[in-house]
């Protein structure tokens, strides 16, 4: 990829959408690098503390336990959540553009029922 080749330029509804929920995957993915980032650096905390037998009950309130979880959760919820939406959204031009269920099978490497899945599902997704 060469980075960002800034806005969208073309009339047919779809790819606009297409362009749209990349941008946002590509925003979620981010969030979700950097979350898990900090999840290492918290494991790696962590591990420490482990190796040399502290107590851990006086660390997960130094390390935000209660909302530990949560984020990386949280973050890699909603990168599914875009990539899925993505994915359904390429596989709708797909279709648009003449291929067949085993078209889509074939290009994503999944099998023909799941590809019929997808484009079933990627018929009822908003623009």
């Amino acid at each position: 990829m060469t980075g960002d080749p800034g806005p969208a330029r073309t009339d047919r509804p779809l790819m606009s959408s297409t362009a749209d929920a990349l941008e946002e995957l590509i925003g979620v993915t981010s969030v979700l690098r950097s979350e898990l980032n900090a999840h290492e650096v918290i494991c790696r905390k962590l591990l420490g503390e482990v190796r040399v037998d502290h107590e851990i009950t006086g660390v997960l309130p130094e390390i935000h336990a209660e909302t530990w979880r949560s984020a990386v959760t949280d973050a890699i919820r909603n990168f599914e959540a875009a990539r899925h939406r993505v994915r359904l959204l390429l596989v709708a031009i797909e279709v648009e553009e003449g291929g067949s269920i085993g078209d889509v099978a074939k290009s994503w490497g999944v099998s023909r029922q799941l590809a019929s899945r997808w484009v079933q599902e990627s018929g009822t997704i908003p623009d």
